[in-house]
């Protein structure tokens, strides 16, 4: 299955007016899945479990934060995890309603202590940048932490029993003691409740990487250095730095400044 064709998740966004709190609710099987098969496409076998429970919370965690969020903003995440050393990244754009990841072990460089690093984006407006110290190997407690220290937003994430993720966030008059003392197991019935409706939006796995952008990527790097890049060879394969899809970049085609080449 191309990853055009891969179907999407539906998240619902409502609103716990009388708590003054909003939440996004809904499951990420299908994006999770197509995840897998486009690692094991391009990356040739899957990571460990412990890494592939962080980018499955992960992916959840970005779907839950753009449902909440404004129709164009895009948001990025990287987890750079210090032992064993580990990277996650994870990215969502609200305009295309996509969502991509990846996994890295290899060549890791970690500071003192694990990080996270945001990054969000809207059109004609400055991009936004955060990195906070963060501690444990749940991706969902780690998101916490990111909404506490870098938004000043409480707010909660859990992996209900039946599979959907749910994200329930503090608006300015919200009880922190009662957001703080919620249940996982409570939250089947508090679903249930009658929250106001606010919008629902369907994400799918997709990049979004193509030619001219991995092309653009590539000069950027090497522009002034193209024989560390292809050290003799007429061509050379790049990966993504976002999914990890491989692409062959020929050299006259890097060389020629030509915006209407692309890759072989």
């Amino acid at each position: 299955m191309s990853e055009a064709s891969a179907p999407s998740e539906r998240f619902s966004c409502l609103i716990d007016r009388p708590r003054d709190a909003v939440l996004a609710v809904g499951r990420v099987d299908d994006l999770f899945q197509a995840y897998r098969a486009h690692v094991q496409r391009w990356e040739g076998r899957l990571p460990d479990d412990l890494t592939l429970t962080l980018v499955r919370q992960a992916l959840a965690a970005t779907a839950l934060h753009l449902a909440v969020k404004a129709p164009d903003e895009f948001a990025a995440w990287t987890l750079n995890l210090k032992a064993p050393p580990l990277n996650v990244f994870v990215a969502g754009d609200n305009s295309e309603r996509r969502l991509t990841g990846r996994a890295t072990s290899r060549d890791v460089k970690t500071a003192e202590e694990s990080r996270l690093y945001f990054e969000s984006q809207r059109p004609k407006r400055k991009p936004y940048r955060s990195v906070i110290k963060v501690e444990g190997w749940d991706a969902l407690a780690i998101f916490e932490q990111f909404y506490e220290r870098s938004e000043q937003l409480p707010s909660r994430l859990f992996e209900l029993e039946d599979g959907r993720f749910l994200l329930v966030q503090g608006l300015p008059r919200v009880a922190r003691g009662w957001l703080a003392g919620l249940a996982r197991e409570a939250m089947p019935a508090y679903l249930e409740e009658a929250h106001e409706p606010v919008e629902t939006r369907s994400y799918r796995f997709e990049c979004g990487c193509d030619a001219q952008r991995i092309l653009a990527v590539v000069r950027g790097m090497f522009a002034d250095k193209p024989e560390e890049l292809f050290r003799g060879d007429p061509r050379v394969e790049v990966q993504c730095p976002r999914c990890g899809r491989s692409w062959t970049v020929d050299r006259e085609e890097f060389e020629a400044r030509d915006s209407a080449l692309g890759f072989s």
